[in-house]
């Protein structure tokens, strides 16, 4: 079961800088969820300012889904907005694995890039 208590050890360390990024097993490890708002919910109690909305997207003809961050790594993450905002781009060492990707969709499933 996924408890603050138990949060860490479903990380694991990848890339050079062997920065934390939850494994498989975290999302398989997830509760039911029965709507998008109880799926997001559950994650901000567990994530807090961490879990973060990014947009909503359509499906192909069903419906749509939604895209948060849960952010591993704040200082990186706010280089890279401060890059992305000032430059258009953002580039560097650990940028890409400072966030990793959760999307939830309207009857509550969970899909996680790994």
């Amino acid at each position: 079961m996924i408890t603050p208590q138990t949060l860490e050890a479903y990380y694991v360390r990848i890339g050079r800088l062997k920065q934390r990024y939850l494994q498989e097993r975290f999302e398989a490890d997830l509760p039911p969820f029965t709507s998008r708002e109880e799926a997001a919910s559950w994650f901000r109690s567990l994530f807090a300012d961490n879990f973060i909305f990014v947009e909503e997207m359509d499906t192909a003809g069903t419906g749509k889904y939604y895209l948060y961050d849960i952010i591993h790594d704040r200082e990186l993450w706010e280089r890279r907005e401060k890059d992305l905002q000032e430059k258009g781009t953002a580039n560097g060492l650990g940028m890409l694995l400072c966030t990793q990707r959760v999307d939830i969709y309207e009857d509550g499933s969970v899909h996680m890039a790994f």
